[in-house]
């Protein structure tokens, strides 16, 4: 199946459409994508840092229910989520959305699906799309539609509820996130990126300027044209010919080096520049070395990552799940857990406390050490102190009864 043979289905007639109106009074198109943006090696490291923590997350379909919430494993929500589409896996998916987000401000996700003959919807994959160009459209019912326009010149009109929109910085359009005309406001990242490029270009011509004289030969004479390019030649001979690393010179000449010296950047002014320019996406110098701290790295989630996270979730939410099924509170939700903040000592910490009060179960507990699964199930049991497991209906597999000797004799269940 093509890309463009998942509109079959719900492609609109677009003849009748008109823009609706915006109260900023400018037309609802987003035409300006941020691939000028990507041309820069900060830029693409630090969307990295972003995509790669992204990958790291479990989508899991929820519901919510007396209070609490059970996750949801039979749903083909649930499956598309593990499998999004044919040629993505769930990272590979994640990735892709993260850094069209970062590039764009707005993310469109296509999801497919068919009607089953009890009137629900059996979902068979998501797909991200990458327009060129975006424009909402309203009929005369005052549905709104969206129209998208591709690279190859295809265009598709299809009704806004069908598609997910994820967006950031959203606030002054009415429809897209970014700037008020339906573009991307990188105007002032684009200008400093230009400031740094044109810095690394001038350090590049001063290495190169620094690195062409080694040194100056002074003649003890005064020479002509002619017997100065001989004399120049003859030098650039004996360098040449020269395999013991020592030049003997007579009188008549006199050689000064020229040492190198490659600092021609302070740190300051680098950092000065990588800061500004990182500060665009809400990565730091230490996230982008992999240097940091625990706390740096819980700071990087909470300002540039967890917002994003929870948008996603009401985004997906929003568009796969009807409202007769949201009322029955199913969510789709971007479990963190894989975004490890924790360093070793902090585990077993953790570990000590938890596991006497039966808050992690084995398999947990070993996850969080590095350990895979127990086989056969074995890894559900909820460990309650040192000396007694629950099984993973919470059971106790090991019942005492008293002895009347003050002893406590212990009975095995068999199962």
């Amino acid at each position: 199946m093509g890309i463009f043979d998942i509109f079959k289905k719900r492609k609109t007639n677009d003849a009748g459409l008109k823009y609706p109106v915006t109260m900023s009074g400018a037309l609802p198109i987003y035409s300006s994508f941020g691939d000028f943006i990507y041309a820069s090696d900060i830029i693409v490291q630090s969307i990295r840092c972003k995509a790669n923590e992204f990958k790291k997350l479990n989508p899991r379909h929820v519901r919510y229910k007396d209070g609490g919430f059970e996750t949801v494993e039979d749903s083909t929500i649930a499956r598309v989520l593990k499998r999004p589409n044919d040629y993505m896996t769930t990272a590979d998916f994640l990735e892709k959305i993260t850094i069209l987000l970062e590039l764009n401000k707005n993310v469109y996700i296509y999801p497919t699906y068919y009607m089953t003959n009890a009137g629900d919807r059996y979902y068979t994959g998501l797909y991200p799309l990458k327009p060129s160009s975006v424009a909402y459209m309203q009929d005369a019912s005052g549905k709104l539609f969206i129209n998208f326009t591709f690279a190859n010149g295809n265009d598709v009109t299809v009704p806004n509820d069908s598609v997910i929109h994820w967006r950031k910085d959203y606030g002054v359009n009415d429809y897209f996130g970014g700037s008020m005309f339906g573009g991307n406001d990188d105007e002032g990242l684009l200008k400093m990126l230009q400031r740094y490029d044109k810095l690394t270009q001038s350090i590049g011509n001063a290495i190169d300027a620094s690195y062409a004289v080694n040194g100056v030969i002074q003649y003890q004479t005064y020479l002509d044209e002619e017997k100065y390019a001989a004399a120049q030649a003859e030098f650039e001979a004996k360098l040449a010919q020269n395999k013991s690393g020592f030049m003997f010179l007579d009188q008549s000449y006199n050689f000064t080096h020229i040492p190198r010296d490659g600092k021609i950047v302070d740190q300051d002014t680098l950092d000065f520049f990588y800061k500004t320019i990182l500060r665009a996406n809400g990565t730091s110098l230490p996230i982008l070395n992999g240097d940091y701290t625990k706390a740096q790295k819980e700071a990087y989630y909470e300002h540039a990552i967890e917002a994003d996270l929870k948008s996603l979730g009401q985004a997906m939410s929003k568009t796969l799940f009807t409202d007769r099924e949201s009322s029955y509170g199913n969510e789709i939700v971007f479990y963190p857990n894989e975004i490890n903040f924790m360093s070793m000592e902090n585990k077993i910490a953790a570990l000590k406390t938890g596991l006497p009060a039966g808050i992690f179960t084995k398999d947990e507990a070993r996850e969080l050490l590095g350990y895979p699964p127990l086989p056969n199930g074995a890894g559900k049991a909820v460990p309650q102190g040192y000396n007694s497991l629950l099984d993973e209906e919470n059971n106790n597999e090991l019942q005492g009864t008293n002895n009347n000797d003050g002893n406590i004799e212990v009975n095995i269940d068999e199962k």
